[in-house]
């Protein structure tokens, strides 16, 4: 400031001392000036040369100081003095003009004369930065720009170091943007910012990022806003700030959003971050950008914006409010299809199964559930539907196109799933929320379609007994039965244990909802089907106590259910071996039961083995005799020929076989003989008919009627429907015929059943085996040997078939080592002989046979008879006939010949016997053992003809 204008020394009167105070208050406030806002007139504090004065004087108005100016200045003859007297007339003037401005802002108010006044003084002095500034300040109210500018310009030429340089700076550089002209804007905006803070660096950093702005360079623009928001705040939060820095803020963070969107919106965001961390403002960044893609109308790019830092910032405390943002833009822009997504992800990212909900306090998680609330039900209610559409498309479908079906199932399936998890997690998250039971009901429904049958049954059992819903409570009861039903039955069998408890829990839910809704039509059937589940699972106390309850319902059980109740406490009571209570269950349910009806049928078996049953228990209790022997009881007898009162049925049959059987063993021959007639007229075609005739036999042996025995055998095989039946009673009656010694007839028979019963091939063997037998005693060889060897070529695999074959085999090869036994060699020598060896390879073969089949009963007789067969030969060859022209000489080497030719057979026989002794070794020693012990003492005297010690001997070692 010119020195012209310094506040004089000692002067004292008290006008000019408020004059001059208010000079220096506004010289040493000149930092804080600006065109806009000048110091108003105060009162003078005290200070140490002001006049001492208590008390304090009134407030003077300006009409009164400027008059008092007026009369200092015409008296005072200091020019400088008289310099600031007319200063402060002048700020007098413009504080005048601008109470009056602001007393009436309808009024256009000229400032012409403050700017007289100014002019004059600047003429006066042309460096006064004070002058020029409030000249400035002057022109610009009174609308004068230019002249404004000018004095500004005169300051910037005039006083380099001004204090006012930097308002000069900031409105100069504020005119050149208004001319458009960014470069010199920014040129003076940098330089103010270079001269580092003042009270203008804020807006400064502010118009020199849009200066850049509008000369297109985005990125320094973008930089420059972000460093004047770092700035801001790093002096406080945002709500701390004062209104202009907020204003400041606000209109940063919109340019920002501008220079995001040309440098590709929000990707471009991440590219500022410093050090490539994010501010913690950065939040404001999306925002600013996605709220400016909104006022566009861009509604997807602004929706995107939002989304595009929950991405990057899904943990962050903003990241919810932006995802609100996000729907409710794409909500105003009518972009519908992607709303449900949006907020479909908002549950995701924010709801009670995420993170970020588990990390939330109290306060974060009331704010979340507010946008959660409504959307999970929405998000619910949509996949419901949808599920429910895809079903019927999947009914709907083509059965000629199965893959397009199983599709449309399976998306069904999934929607449903989704439905039922959004469902879930309301009820989760809003426990005590008045729309949670039927959410829960609905969520129920989603599981059962989508055959989660585990799931539903939870999510109905708490409806119907946890939240005690009135509307739905019964509904989701009968639904956790049926629920609970399903998983049951598709529960594999292997899987036991689960099995078994989902039954438990359907019979629990069961007799749970007949309990809590005795009222409902369904409840007795409930009751009912949990009685007969519990009879299934073997609890018959627990099925009894159930029935019963059902029996005394209010209203009472119908017919049927009555019919129910007597079945489930007659099969129960039977379980438990209470036969009496039982018979009268049974009895009682055979009168709801219809005649003829199967399930009568069954009905009346039961009464009937319930009956059976108690004939048991007698017969464990059976009648001692004078003589102390225990005997089958009258009683026993009694219930069991009582069975066929209710009517004539597999379990009354067995009764009266057993009762004919104890007849028998009680040997009351007549009374079996008449049962026994009695249950073939009622039981012709019955299972234990065919052995009816093995017990004729005994009767009528008993009886001494063997004929009748055997004629009635014959009579069923063949009359008898049952086809086993017929078999077994051609094979008795041949049996008996053959005890009876009618041995023709015994052995028709014996060939009609070869005949017409090929199997059971062990059976038709020992048809055959007695054909054998039969023929063998009625002394018919040749059919003795056709059935011999039908009896050795069968291939029947069991003990008894190769038994058989073996014997059969072995009688057949008796016979060829008999016809080979029988031929005798003599002249002509080689056709006796070739006879010879011709029928010993038959015999050879067929005992080989017998052989192969090893059974130890004739493997020895086989290899006896096959040494002997090679000792015969041998010794046949000794003593054949020699022949009669031979010389001396030569008749010894025909000697030499044939002991040549039969050494090898006595060798072989040898070996043979030598093979047969050594079963003894497996503790074989039977009658062709010791023959072999035998023809060895003759072949090999010296080693095997030895006195009885060998039996000794071998009696020790075993």
């Amino acid at each position: 400031m010119s020195k012209s204008l310094q506040k004089p020394k000692g002067f004292s009167l008290y006008l000019l001392a408020v004059a001059i105070c208010c000079v220096s208050t506004a010289c040493g406030n000149q930092s804080a000036l600006t065109l806009a806002d000048l110091p108003t007139v105060k009162q003078p504090s005290s200070n140490e040369e002001s006049v001492q004065a208590s008390p304090e004087p009134a407030p003077v108005d300006i009409s009164t100081l400027v008059q008092s100016y007026q009369q200092a200045l015409a008296s005072q003859p200091d020019p400088q003095v008289r310099a600031q007297i007319r200063l402060r007339l002048a700020d007098l003037e413009m504080e005048r003009l601008e109470q009056h401005q602001a007393d009436n802002p309808e009024d256009s108010i000229g400032f012409t004369s403050a700017v007289q006044h100014y002019q004059q003084l600047a003429q006066e002095s042309p460096r006064d930065d004070y002058i020029l500034y409030r000249l400035a300040r002057a022109r610009a109210m009174d609308g004068e720009m230019p002249g404004a500018l000018q004095a500004l310009e005169r300051i910037a030429q005039g006083a380099p170091d001004s204090p006012f340089m930097g308002e000069v700076l900031f409105r100069r550089g504020e005119a050149a943007f208004n001319r458009k002209n960014y470069l010199a804007a920014a040129q003076d905006f940098r330089t103010l910012l270079d001269k580092g803070e003042s009270p203008f660096a804020d807006n400064a950093r502010y118009m020199l990022a849009w200066s850049e702005f509008k000369s297109s360079d985005y990125r320094s623009s973008t930089e420059i806003f972000l460093e004047s928001l770092d700035i801001l705040q790093q002096r406080a939060t945002q709500d701390e700030l004062p209104l202009g820095q907020k204003r400041l803020r606000e209109d940063s963070l919109r340019g920002l959003a501008l220079n995001f969107s040309y440098q590709g919106g929000a990707q471009a965001i991440e590219s500022f971050n410093p050090e490539g961390k994010p501010r913690d403002y950065q939040h404001l960044l999306y925002s600013a950008l996605g709220s400016w893609y909104r006022e566009k109308e861009l509604f997807r790019n602004s929706a995107d914006t939002y989304l595009a830092f929950v991405k990057h910032y899904p943990n962050s405390l903003e990241a919810p409010s932006l995802h609100l943002q996000a729907v409710e833009t794409l909500q105003s822009g009518g972009l519908h299809d992607e709303v449900l997504p949006a907020k479909r992800e908002f549950a995701q990212r924010y709801g009670i199964r995420s993170e970020y909900w588990q990390q939330a306090d109290e306060t974060q998680r009331e704010t979340l559930s507010q946008s959660l609330r409504p959307w999970l039900e929405e998000l619910a209610q949509f996949d419901h539907a949808r599920a429910q559409e895809l079903a019927q498309l999947a009914n709907k479908a083509p059965t000629n196109k199965p893959t397009q079906k199983r599709k449309l199932k399976a998306q069904s399936r999934n929607a449903y799933l989704a439905a039922a998890e959004l469902y879930r997690q309301f009820s989760q998250t809003f426990p005590q929320d008045p729309r949670t039971p039927p959410i829960v009901f609905l969520m129920a429904e989603c599981l059962e379609q989508a055959g989660d049958y585990p799931g539903a049954w939870r999510a109905y059992s708490q409806v119907a007994w946890e939240y005690k819903d009135k509307k739905n409570s019964a509904e989701a009861g009968y639904a956790a039965i049926l629920s609970s039903e399903q998983v049951y039955k598709q529960m594999p069998d292997q899987d036991a244990e689960q099995k078994t408890l989902w039954l438990d829990r359907n019979i629990e839910t069961s007799l749970k909802f007949a309990q809590s809704w005795p009222e409902d039509k369904r409840a007795l059937p409930v009751q009912l089907s949990a009685a007969d589940k519990l009879l299934q699972q073997s609890r018959f106390v627990e099925a009894i106590t159930a029935a019963k309850a059902a029996d005394s319902w209010q209203p009472p059980a119908n017919k049927q259910q009555q019919l129910n109740i007597a079945m489930i406490l007659a099969h129960s009571h039977f379980s438990l071996k209470d036969y009496v209570a039982a018979e009268a269950a049974y009895t009682r349910a055979l009168i709801y039961q219809v005649k003829g009806n199967r399930l009568r049928e069954d009905t009346r078996k039961q009464l009937q083995l319930s009956i059976y049953r108690q004939a048991e228990l007698a017969l464990a209790q059976p009648t001692v005799t004078e003589e102390g022997k225990e005997i089958i009881s009258e009683e026993a007898l009694s219930h069991l020929l009582r069975i066929r009162e209710s009517g004539r049925s597999e379990i009354a049959a067995s009764a009266q076989y057993d009762a004919i059987n104890h007849l028998m063993e009680l040997q009351q021959w007549q009374r079996a003989s008449a049962e026994l007639a009695d249950f073939r007229s009622f039981y012709p075609a019955h299972q234990l008919a065919p052995t009816l005739a093995a017990k004729a036999v005994v009767i009528f042996e008993a009886l001494q009627m063997p004929a009748a025995a055997a004629g009635e055998l014959l009579q069923l095989a063949q009359s008898d429907p049952d086809r086993e039946v017929r078999r077994q009673s051609l094979f008795l009656a041949a049996e008996s015929l053959q005890k009876a010694g009618e041995h023709q007839r015994a052995i028709e028979n014996y060939r009609d059943y070869n005949k017409l019963w090929p199997q059971p091939v062990e059976q038709r063997l020992e048809a055959q085996y007695q054909l054998v037998q039969l023929y063998g005693q009625s002394v018919q060889h040749k059919k003795r040997n056709y059935w011999l060897q039908q009896l050795a070529k069968n291939s029947e695999k069991s003990p008894r078939g190769r038994y058989l074959a073996a014997y059969a085999q072995s009688a057949l090869a008796e016979q060829s080592y008999e016809k080979f036994a029988a031929i005798k060699l003599q002249l002509p020598l080689k056709t006796s002989l070739s006879n010879k060896k011709r029928a010993m390879t038959t015999t050879v073969a067929d005992y080989r046979k017998v052989l192969e089949l090893g059974i130890a009963d004739f493997a020895t007789q086989a290899n006896f008879r096959l040494a002997e067969v090679y000792r015969q030969l041998s010794g046949d060859l000794m003593e054949s006939q020699r022949p009669n022209n031979l010389n001396e000489l030569e008749l010894e080497q025909y000697e030499i010949l044939l002991e040549e030719q039969a050494y090898p057979f006595e060798e072989k026989a040898i070996e043979l016997h030598q093979a047969n002794i050594q079963r003894t070794g497996d503790g074989i020693y039977d009658d062709w053992v010791k023959r072999s012990f035998s023809s060895l003492g003759e072949l090999l005297p010296a080693r095997y003809k030895k006195p009885e010690a060998t039996l000794e001997w071998s009696h020790a070692l075993h």
